[in-house]
């Protein structure tokens, strides 16, 4: 696991390119996802491209990155590991290609030169990647099938940059004449964080998960799709059927994934999917295996005592560190630096502190991430949504007759409410929203509507079957990412890497075939139905209320975070540039405070969007390229 930067100048104008002194700056902003080494290559200022590694598979100079071939045309920067390159690697000798070094890097680079772009329908991992063709001045760009691992880039006049982490785009020179993009910046204010392909400044983007692009000199890009999650597949695997098959693919990938030359621990929470991936690591591991956990002091959301008794069921090494009400304003510093574009998701703040324990044992980490998003797990809302479209097809008491389901989303106690949702895909976009629009056009008199070329929540169908498997790729679109950004920036913070093996594309492949009536018992609101069948096998009891990887944010904000809203947000003008109503966000503090209401989510959105400015926004040219 490393960062990646590069540039690629247009034929027609570089000006303003860094030096290499000052590219070098910039490959600094991510010394933390690489301490054990770096590097930087250039094409003689048409391209460069610089490298920071966190060394997993070959730890000799063999594995330094920029990768380079024998004859100097083709060079690699690549994030990520690769979990099948051994089979590869077997297919490419057979060619007569003879390797340097024992890693997944040199795979990843003559598959790319072998292949081209459908060498990466073939990869199984997690990666970012720039791939340049010296000869043709052609740059390839690709980021894994779910966006485990990230990659921006910003298009200029000058040329093309791009990088692991956004404030690398926001110090570099071609940035300077670009504003707050407003299509991402109502993006954020709705859902905490900026999904891909949107990134805040104007020109820039976030490559989509199984999204490729191809750049030359000449400004020429297109680009295309290697993967992207169905809208409906038929199932064909159905109670134990499915059972038995996601439990054999998920020990197949979590033994795939403990590939590694340096020590391999693992996330323990007390939910379902972090378990199962510690049972496999035991069942499929001859050796010790090391399990992490974040408890909250005992509070509400606390998961440590149960996360204790799995880890006493299977016989692991348990760490356990808590995240006290203490502690709170001390780490507030190090999750706005972690944190290189606009995030509010506070469980931010276990997931650094949990990498930094883990980081002590050992430098890789599995952890239980994409249960919830593959197998139903998200129970409550999935089944809320699923009992209405239920009803369309049940006759109603008063007329005997389907409801339109536009006319019974539009219904609220008998009546037409204005702001109530017309469709599914509008309702579930509620679900996800911290603050109604009501709210944050009192905030923001200029809020910058829904982008309409964003179609996350763009669904008003009403089938059941196709409406559960819409919820999903739903899950798996919008709210995926940003767990997965969460968790690649607390643990690149540490120069840990985290591995994903839910996430593994055979496992995908399997659960895109069961059903979710096997998936999901609506009307006892449980879902994960298969993962919880494989956890089963190996405790003895497993546990049913989903308190998610949480902390007390509503309470934080009214204790130790309370000071520090009230400096940096309420005397506010502006933020980012967009007019703010002092009155208003006053008044939905009080709310909060007076306990009138929980608005911590919504109000930790404002806080982080204002801090992140402060600490990445306002310093972005703090050097002067020489």
């Amino acid at each position: 696991m490393c960062g990646i930067i590069g540039q690629i100048s247009f034929s027609k104008a570089a000006h303003g390119a860094p030096t290499e002194a000052n590219f070098r700056r910039l490959l600094a902003l991510m010394a933390r996802r690489g301490p054990d080494d770096a590097g930087v290559w250039s094409d003689n200022g048409w391209c460069t491209l610089g490298f920071c590694r966190l060394a997993i598979l070959d730890l000799s100079q063999a594995g330094h990155q920029p990768m380079v071939t024998p004859d100097g045309r083709y060079v690699l920067v690549y994030n990520g590991e690769l979990y099948n390159f051994s089979e590869l690697r077997r297919e490419l000798e057979q060619k007569g290609i003879r390797f340097r070094s024992t890693g997944d890097a040199e795979v990843v680079l003559y598959s790319l030169v072998e292949w081209g772009t459908s060498a990466l329908a073939r990869f199984n991992g997690m990666f970012a990647l720039g791939f340049y063709d010296g000869m043709e001045r052609r740059l390839i760009l690709a980021r894994d099938h779910a966006g485990i691992k990230p990659i921006y880039y910003l298009r200029e006049p000058e040329g093309l940059v791009f990088a692991s982490q956004f404030d690398q785009i926001l110090a570099h020179p071609w940035s300077k004449n670009s504003d707050v993009a407003a299509d991402a910046l109502a993006i954020y204010l709705r859902l905490g964080y900026v999904p891909a392909p949107y990134a805040l400044l104007s020109n820039s983007h976030m490559l989509e998960p199984g999204q490729w692009l191809e750049i030359t000199n000449d400004e020429e890009i297109r680009g295309g799709r290697y993967f992207e999650f169905p809208s409906y597949q038929e199932p064909d695997l159905h109670a134990d059927d499915a059972y038995e098959a996601v439990n054999a693919v998920v020990t197949k990938a979590v033994r795939r994934q403990l590939v590694s030359d340096v020590p391999v621990g693992a996330a323990l929470s007390g939910g379902i999917d972090s378990p199962l991936v510690v049972a496999k690591m035991r069942a499929v591991s001859n050796g010790t295996v090391r399990a992490f956990t974040i408890g909250t002091s005992g509070d509400a959301l606390d998961e440590s005592v149960y996360a204790t008794d799995y880890a006493r069921q299977l016989g692991v090494d348990h760490y356990v560190e808590q995240l006290s009400l203490g502690r709170v304003s001390e780490m507030l510093n190090e999750v706005v630096a972690a944190c290189g574009e606009p995030f509010a998701d506070p469980s931010m703040f276990p997931a650094l502190l949990l990498s930094r324990l883990a980081r002590k044992h050992s430098t890789v980490m599995l952890s239980g991430d994409g249960g919830d998003e593959l197998f139903w797990g998200y129970a409550g809302r999935f089944s809320s949504v699923l009992e209405r479209v239920a009803a369309v097809t049940r006759p109603t008491e008063r007329t005997n007759a389907r409801w339109n389901i536009k006319e019974l989303l539009s219904v609220e106690k008998g009546q037409r409410a204005i702001n109530w949702p017309r469709s599914v895909g509008d309702l579930y976009r509620s679900v996800h929203t911290h603050l109604t629009d009501g709210w944050l056009k009192r905030i923001f008199p200029d809020l910058p509507g829904w982008p309409p070329d964003c179609k996350l929540f763009e669904y008003d169908g009403w089938e059941p079957d196709r409406t559960a498997q819409w919820l999903r790729r739903n899950e798996f679109l919008s709210h995926l990412p940003m767990v997965l950004l969460k968790m690649d920036r607390a643990s690149m913070y540490h120069s840990l890497e985290v591995r994903v093996p839910l996430l593994d594309r055979e496992v995908i492949g399997v659960a895109q075939r069961v059903d979710w009536r096997s998936c999901l018992d609506v009307k006892r609101r449980v879902g994960k139905l298969p993962l919880r069948n494989a956890l089963a096998r190996d405790v003895r009891y497993q546990t049913y209320v989903k308190r998610g990887f949480g902390i007390a944010i509503d309470e934080w904000l009214r204790g130790p975070v309370r000071e520090i809203f009230e400096e940096c947000v309420v005397s506010r003008q502006d933020i980012l540039g967009l007019p703010v109503n002092q009155r208003a966000i006053q008044e939905l503090f009080d709310y909060h405070l007076s306990e009138r209401g929980d608005y911590g989510r919504a109000l930790w959105t404002l806080l982080s969007l204002v801090l992140w400015e402060k600490v990445h926004y306002d310093g972005r040219f703090s050097y002067k390229d020489n």
